[in-house]
């Protein structure tokens, strides 16, 4: 029965914003995203066995699809029968998840988002494909939109104001999956915990103050945090000052010295050594092969 399924009338109007070169770690959590208007006719059918992006047709990529209607009405079809999708509407639809949805009004304005199956995102895999209400349509249409308006300015804070807002955008995704009631308490005063670290990632966190923020022990923070990102606790937190790191060096005019103490290190020689370990360049020459770019 499900087949790939590509039909879209070309007075369909689409953005897609590319989270790979733009700052901020949204590339490790959204795969692809855009903002849609449609009319006319629009089919997209998929057979749950992946995508391909940037031409790579032997290497198929599982995601998430997470749909925010923000006018008109599309419809579902899954195996479990057919649903309308109206405005203020969330749609979810778990990686491996067979489906076709398509325009079921004169149109329909919606923000769409492919979710990595990451370590992450994997709670998705307990969830039910479907369509639910949610406050947060209107809040996803709208940093969206701002996230593709300020791709078009070259102003002096254009960098730094597109990493907030994909940071307001990763929060909204979170909040937004967080509706439905399968994450745990312990789930969620991780995920509290790892936001507040990436804000203050300055301070010398430690595995011992880390567990000591939620109350466990260090073997039991160990264990939680592998099973939550797939990472250790120290390999999550520099995989952040990284990345950090790289959007310092890209988008400012910090010196090494500044940034090494922004992302939580005691010298510009320990940040130096870490960062050419993970990226095989030194901060310096990274940098400038970014200028050049």
């Amino acid at each position: 029965m499900w087949r790939e399924i590509l039909n879209i009338d070309p007075s369909c109007k689409e953005y897609f914003l590319n989270f790979e070169s733009l700052p901020g770690n949204g590339k490790s959590f959204i795969a692809c995203a855009g903002l849609s208007h449609l009319s006319n006719a629009y089919q997209i059918g998929k057979t749950g066995k992946g995508e391909y992006f940037n031409g790579k047709q032997n290497d198929s990529v599982h995601v998430h699809y997470l749909i925010s209607t923000n006018s008109g009405a599309g419809k579902i079809t899954l195996d479990s029968g057919c649903q309308s999708i109206l405005p203020n509407t969330i749609l979810l639809i778990p990686a491996g998840t067979p489906f076709l949805y398509e325009l079921d009004a004169e149109h329909w304005d919606m923000c769409w988002l492919l979710l990595h199956d990451c370590p992450e995102y994997r709670f998705i895999h307990q969830l039910k494909a479907g369509v639910w209400h949610s406050d947060n349509t209107s809040l996803l249409y709208q940093t969206m939109s701002l996230i593709r308006d300020f791709d078009h300015n070259d102003g002096r804070y254009q960098p730094d104001i597109q990493l907030r807002l994909i940071e307001v955008l990763l929060y909204q995704i979170e909040q937004t999956l967080k509706k439905t009631p399968t994450q745990s308490a312990q789930q969620l005063r991780f995920q509290a915990l790892i936001r507040n670290v990436t804000k203050q990632l300055k301070l010398p966190w430690t595995v011992s103050s880390l567990a000591a923020e939620l109350h466990m022990s260090e073997p039991q923070f160990y264990r939680l945090c592998k099973k939550e990102t797939g990472k250790t606790p120290m390999k999550l937190i520099t995989q952040a000052r990284m990345g950090y790191a790289c959007y310092l060096l890209r988008y400012t005019n910090y010196s090494l010295e500044q940034i090494a103490d922004t992302v939580g290190y005691a010298d510009s020689a320990s940040f130096a050594h870490r960062f050419k370990q993970l990226y095989q360049l030194s901060p310096g020459r990274w940098r400038n092969h970014e200028d050049g770019n």
